[in-house]
């Protein structure tokens, strides 16, 4: 009785599903299709308890939320696998790019201008679920010929930045099941919203599954809302919510945090976690609504993640994703700059020329004039991280008036660490700090990206000599000193 009951509700789920499995849908079968939930989509959402309304995943955001594709910065082709519950098998790829130039000036995890391409960015998908062979029964319950049940599924979104730290996008997407040699069709569009608050603080609005045709009676649609906070560098919290035919049926609560210097690095790793409240289906007894994955970087542009989403007395559900990132943009450094060679004069003399280089006029260019200029000490930041504290962003605010008074001034944020910690990060950690500050003046001050201007030298320009450079010391006043950003505001 127990696995007849286990292949009913399967060829239910074969009715309605487009993206999602089985065991993470409970709606009407055969009236509805396309859910809500795109349950079977990547690892990492599934890890995180679904709860990424808010959360950019790269290409992934085409599955949740569309507009979380304004932020695509790399060409990116994605592979993504679901099996488990009974015979059930389902493969997704996703690929997209952005559109037109993207900014090279950006650091990963601080959202700010990390922004696509200057025309968004594109992204498609592919879909295919695979339900297994059922057994077929007429009306008195003697078996007849079995039959299949599949999904073809197929979408195109569009995300762009519509103003600063505001992105909308768009979604088109079909989907075909296939159940005992019928096929049921439908067509529908999903339209989001990403609105980054603050730095640090996201929110996210999706409507799904506005119907734009099909044989299908109609669509299950609705509204998915969430927010995510990247605490720091590492750490990322989520929460969602759905709306569906006027209340809350689910809310998805999840975490990342990444392990290694960088989460962009080689070889560093994420544990995820998440739980669903108010699970679909509550006759499933054992565990439910909990999730649990993994992440981990081959390389800079390759990533593996691995979720498991326990369904009770269905068993589990295993994905597994491969995402491979190119063309990335290049961080932009500071020009060059080349002394002109010296010119050389020809002179006559008897009997033969005779070859005489002159040096040539020196270029002298009027010295840009430095209006003001202030440090921003390591007590503005929180310790060993990017993240401006309450009394740095004071200090900015003193001088983003004077910036408003003088448009033809230009700033020049320059980051320094001391020697703590390997000449790698201490580079990265003097980088990031430097791009706080720019993120700060552009997010609340309202200047132009094109007046500043910010490099980090690391450890590189000591303010004042550490001692023991070899123990990196960080608790001696020398390499308080060192750990710094200067706000320099010039006029040329």
């Amino acid at each position: 009785m127990k696995v007849l009951s286990i292949a009913i509700g399967c060829v239910c789920a074969a009715l309605l599903c487009g993206q999602a499995s089985a065991g993470e849908t409970d709606y009407a079968a055969g009236t509805k299709a396309l859910p809500l939930q795109q349950a079977g989509g990547t690892a990492r959402a599934a890890g995180m308890g679904s709860a990424v309304v808010a959360t950019p995943q790269g290409t992934a955001s085409l599955l949740w939320n569309p507009a979380g594709l304004s932020r695509v910065r790399c060409a990116e082709i994605g592979i993504h696998h679901n099996s488990g519950l009974s015979d059930i098998t389902q493969e997704t790829a996703i690929f997209g790019a952005p559109l037109g130039e993207v900014n090279g000036n950006c650091t990963q995890g601080r959202k700010g201008n990390c922004t696509g391409g200057s025309m968004g960015s594109l992204a498609a998908s592919l879909g295919y679920v695979d339900y297994g062979s059922f057994i077929g029964r007429d009306a008195d319950g003697l078996p007849t010929a079995n039959y299949h049940a599949r999904d073809y599924s197929g979408s195109l979104g569009w995300g762009m930045e519509l103003l600063p730290g505001f992105s909308g996008g768009v979604a088109f997407k079909s989907n075909q099941s296939e159940l005992n040699r019928t096929s049921y069709r439908a067509y529908a569009t999903d339209i989001g919203l990403l609105w980054n608050v603050i730095s640090s603080l996201d929110l996210g609005v999706a409507y799904s599954n506005i119907k734009l045709g099909g044989n299908i009676g109609r669509l299950f649609s609705g509204m998915r809302l969430g927010a995510a906070w990247t605490a720091d560098d590492r750490l990322l919290l989520a929460v969602s919510g759905e709306l569906q035919n006027s209340a809350v049926n689910r809310i998805q609560l999840g975490a990342e945090y990444w392990i290694g210097e960088d989460r962009d690095d080689a070889h560093a790793l994420a544990l995820r976690a998440g739980y669903a409240i108010n699970y679909p289906d509550p006759q499933l007894t054992g565990l439910t609504g909990l999730t649990m994955g993994l992440g981990y970087n081959l390389s800079k542009t390759t990533v593996l993640d691995y979720a498991m989403v326990p369904t009770g007395d269905l068993g589990a559900s295993h994905r597994l994703s491969l995402t491979i990132k190119f063309h990335c943009p290049q961080k932009s450094k500071p020009p060059l700059v080349v002394a002109p060679k010296p010119a050389t004069l020809y002179a006559t003399a008897a009997p033969r020329p005779v070859f005489v280089p002159v040096e040539p006029e020196p270029v002298v260019e009027p010295a840009p004039i430095v209006l003001k200029a202030f440090t921003l000490e390591d007590s503005h930041f929180d310790f060993n991280k990017s993240t401006l504290k309450p009394e740095g962003m004071a200090a900015l605010r003193d001088n983003i008036q004077l910036l408003k008074d003088n448009p033809n001034t230009k700033v020049r944020i320059a980051g320094y660490t001391s020697m703590r910690g390997t000449e790698e990060y201490n580079q990265l950690l003097s980088e990031r700090r430097a791009a706080a500050v720019e993120e700060f003046l552009v997010m609340e001050g309202g200047i132009e990206p094109g007046r500043i201007t910010t490099i980090g030298y690391g450890e590189t320009r000591p303010l004042t000599q550490e001692v023991s450079p070899k123990k990196r010391d960080a608790d001696s006043a020398a390499a308080k000193s060192n750990m710094r950003v200067l706000f320099t505001v010039i006029v040329k």
